[in-house]
């Protein structure tokens, strides 16, 4: 899972950005930003928390800060070159608010919406977010005080909006997480939750993790009954199942999101753990039952 360093656009204290892609990027990510969002072309599914569910075009979601995301594109947009996928999105964080926003009224439903945030939310009614719609292409044009009060009008719109739907089945703040406990088996995992989708060194974790590795070998089998890379291999292939489920990604593309950079490892290691094998796991699970 990737922390992502969020840069506000030059001259403002958040970040306003159109991206194009053939296919959305399938990083599993966090920031410690909120993020609005809305998908101006493209269909897929939508991983938030611990929640997947379809995203379409015309969605306006917020992320709270911290919540791991990412959407996937369908598999026509891997396949036909002349689909694209396209959003609009706007980071901020608590900072662009007054420091004592939860006690001014004026300010209730944006913080009741930036509570709210912290699992995800999909908004639901059609009328406000065809309008915060027809806005969002406006704000490129804005900049200073006019800029950061249309923001504002926005959240309190979107924060009358009774009819909405939460992505994540809990509020997830990995960031929270990552520090309740400090200590260098903890920042190993932290490690490999972070990187699991990258080739990953034991003298690189090692370094992160602020121990030489036979020591910290030997303390995190101690911790958790297995090897640091028996838990990368489980997180790997957690990950897996989740594509496996939710995607028409081939399994060696599946096997190259979640780590693997070798098919017949990748196979090893799934048979390994489910005893069937990537191909089996996803039949058993789309059979109608009897």
């Amino acid at each position: 899972m990737l922390y992502e360093t969020i840069i506000p656009t030059n001259g403002h204290s958040f970040s306003k950005k159109n991206f194009i892609f053939k296919y959305f990027p399938t990083q599993w990510h966090y920031h410690k930003e909120y993020e609005l969002l809305l998908i101006t072309h493209g269909h897929g599914k939508r991983f938030a928390g611990d929640g997947v569910d379809h995203f379409k075009e015309g969605d306006i979601v917020l992320f709270g800060a911290n919540l791991p995301h990412f959407h996937m594109s369908d598999k026509i947009y891997y396949e036909n070159n002349d689909l694209y996928c396209s959003s609009e999105v706007i980071q901020f964080t608590k900072d662009i608010f007054p420091a004592e926003m939860d006690k001014m009224p004026e300010f209730s439903r944006i913080s009741a919406l930036l509570k709210t945030s912290e699992q995800g939310i999909l908004f639901q009614n059609k009328k406000i977010t065809g309008k915060i719609s027809e806005i969002f292409p406006i704000l490129d044009s804005l900049s200073g005080i006019h800029l950061l009060t249309q923001l504002y009008q926005i959240l309190d719109l979107l924060g009358s909006s009774k009819k909405y739907k939460l992505l994540s089945g809990f509020a997830y703040n990995f960031q929270a997480a990552q520090h309740h406990c400090n200590t260098p088996v903890n920042r190993t995992f932290t490690y490999l939750m972070n990187h699991f989708q990258e080739n990953i060194r034991l003298t690189t974790i090692a370094a992160h993790a602020g121990q030489n590795h036979a020591a910290l070998c030997r303390n995190f089998r101690q911790s958790t009954g297995k090897s640091i890379f028996e838990c990368l291999t489980e997180i790997r292939i957690e990950f897996a199942c989740k594509l496996l489920i939710n995607s028409d990604l081939s399994v060696i593309q599946i096997a190259y999101e979640s780590g693997f950079r070798n098919i017949s490892h990748f196979n090893h290691k799934f048979k390994e753990m489910l005893k069937m094998t990537p191909i089996e796991y996803r039949k058993s699970l789309s059979q109608e039952p009897e």
